[in-house]
């Protein structure tokens, strides 16, 4: 008896089995997807894709032509909303599923826009994630290879992922895109130019050198003058030690002008002299983020000289002339005397 009730049982199921695995193929056959979706919406599960990138890597990012490439770390998470008893039984994967082997979901991962600047790839280009009602993960690297200047006011760079429907269509596709933004970091760079650098000067003339500087950089930047090197007894005046200049890109005005003016001690330009002045100008982030060498870029400098004619009046060459030639003088005198004696 018992036997016989063990061999119905085994008769049953397999029946159960096969009926219902003929009766769902045919059903949720490619031609009739849509038609199972609306008789058994429990047989279609939804999904989730999510992707996210390495922000500290995106931050730290700088391009440069012809450089070592960008690495961009991207992460992806997967996961569908079947319930667990179906992933982990056979009989129900083959009732639910028709399927017995659950193989991996492959994305496709492609950027919609790339630079016209620089060469991008993703790699692996299709990686693969396990299908599981938990969260899988996987990973790719975004590649960013720079061929000319990057803009300076920024870009952003879109990654789109898609899904195919799995699992015999119980599971439809999916896709998700991501905006990675990149703001480049500050750019320290000035230029700074005087007007005739190398002047004449005469005895206790003041002299005034015209000075630009003009922002190069990508952002509002400060600068900072300093007289760095004078000669002893020498007056000299920077018209501002500080000034703010805007960036090419905000549309301001990113050129300033300054005054040095530069008066030589009592003695200077008598004789034939050279004095040599050396300005320094610092450009750092506005406002200032302190001591991060990040957002302080490399001091300018600029060199001033100075130098007289020499023999200029009243000075001692010019006496000394008058000497010798008072002194001429007299001995011409003197051997005209003793001649007519």
């Amino acid at each position: 008896m018992t036997t016989h009730l063990k061999s119905v049982k085994a008769t049953f199921i397999i029946a159960f089995i096969v009926v219902g695995t003929l009766f769902s193929t045919t059903l949720l056959s490619p031609q009739s997807t849509i038609a199972s979706a609306k008789l058994f919406p429990i047989l279609t599960y939804d999904s989730e894709l999510e992707m996210s990138y390495n922000a500290t890597a995106v931050n730290e990012a700088k391009f440069s032509p012809d450089g070592p490439s960008v690495a961009i770390p991207i992460y992806l998470k997967y996961r569908i909303d079947i319930p667990p008893k179906i992933l982990s039984n056979t009989l129900f994967r083959l009732l639910f599923l028709q399927t017995i082997i659950i193989f991996s979901a492959q994305v496709t991962l492609n950027v919609t826009n790339p630079p016209s600047w620089a060469a991008v790839s993703i790699t692996p280009a299709n990686p693969y994630l396990n299908i599981s009602n938990e969260f899988s993960e996987a990973k790719a690297i975004l590649q960013i290879a720079a061929h000319s200047d990057a803009p300076a006011e920024g870009f952003n760079l879109k990654i789109h992922a898609s899904l195919p429907p799995l699992l015999n269509n119980h599971v439809g596709s999916k896709e998700a895109d991501l905006n990675i933004i990149f703001q480049p970091g500050y750019i320290p760079l000035i230029n700074v130019n005087v007007e005739n650098p190398s002047r004449i000067v005469n005895p206790q003339e003041t002299t005034s050198f015209r000075i630009t500087i003009t922002n190069l950089g990508n952002k509002e930047t400060l600068v900072t003058g300093r007289i760095a090197q004078a000669p002893s007894g020498w007056a000299a005046l920077l018209s501002q030690t500080q000034v703010t200049i805007p960036s090419a890109e905000s549309g301001g005005n990113n050129v300033v002008t300054l005054t040095f003016s530069a008066t030589p001690p009592f003695g200077f330009g008598y004789h034939n002299d050279l004095a040599s002045i050396q300005l320094e100008f610092t450009p750092q982030f506005s406002p200032p983020q302190g001591n991060n060498p990040n957002y302080i870029g490399t001091p300018v400098q600029v060199p001033l000289i100075l130098r007289s004619r020499g023999f200029s009046t009243p000075g001692f060459e010019t006496v000394g002339v008058l000497v010798a030639l008072g002194v001429s003088i007299a001995l011409i005198s003197r051997m005209k005397i003793k001649k007519n004696k």
